[in-house]
């Protein structure tokens, strides 16, 4: 992504058949995506956050939870 921001976007609803997600993106140019169920999701979203790191910042993924 090339613009000095970006906005990720989520809409989720339910479906009889699961989960359905559109993820819109703008970073410049708009971008949107629809995908059925959370691994698709996790997936497509772990690409446009990759996209937001710089170049070489070797920046890790870390997990967090609230108890």
């Amino acid at each position: 992504m090339t613009a000095e921001y970006s906005v990720i976007v989520l809409r989720a609803w339910r479906d009889p058949q699961g989960l359905i997600v559109r993820v819109l993106t703008t970073d410049g140019t708009r971008r949107s995506w629809v995908v059925f169920g959370t691994a698709n999701l996790v997936a497509l979203l772990e690409t446009l956050t990759a996209e937001l790191e710089p170049p070489g910042s070797g920046a890790t993924a870390e997990g967090t939870t609230d108890d």
